[in-house]
């Protein structure tokens, strides 16, 4: 087993080779498995100025928390390097093993959900919900 180690966990410095702004950003949106211009689009910006930011010539990351926002990061993480780069209120199963709780869906890779819009994912809760709501209301013999 192969262990990606990077400055995502709580640090006072940067461990790794995402230590600066545009080497996060370029991380994030990698991960989400985003192009500069599908990043762009999302949060309003120019391909240009997306690919200016990973490179770090453009040295100001004023969208900060647009671009985090587009990315589902956290905004501290993207433009400092500190805390989690997951959203605490979103944070996967998989990175609380200490919860005993297991992914439901082994049909499905979490990543999948993950590399999904925050707007996505609502759309995607809001649907299980409903389902699971229609499901539970079912006698326990229709559920097979």
């Amino acid at each position: 087993m192969i262990a990606v180690i990077t400055n995502v966990f709580e640090f006072t410095r940067s461990i790794t080779i995402v230590n600066t702004f545009g080497t996060r950003l370029r991380y994030a949106r990698t991960l989400r498995q985003l192009t500069q211009k599908e990043l762009a689009r999302l949060c309003g910006l120019s391909q240009g100025a997306i690919g200016n930011y990973e490179t770090d010539s453009r040295r100001s990351p004023k969208d900060v928390f647009r671009i985090a926002e587009a990315l589902n990061v956290e905004a501290a993480w993207l433009a400092m390097g500190t805390g989690s780069m997951e959203p605490a209120t979103l944070r996967r199963i998989a990175d609380t093993p200490s919860s005993g709780a297991s992914w439901p869906f082994p049909g499905i890779d979490p990543e999948r959900i993950w590399a999904l819009s925050a707007q996505q994912r609502e759309i995607l809760e809001s649907t299980l919900a409903g389902m699971l709501s229609v499901l539970e209301k079912r006698s326990p013999d229709e559920r097979s």
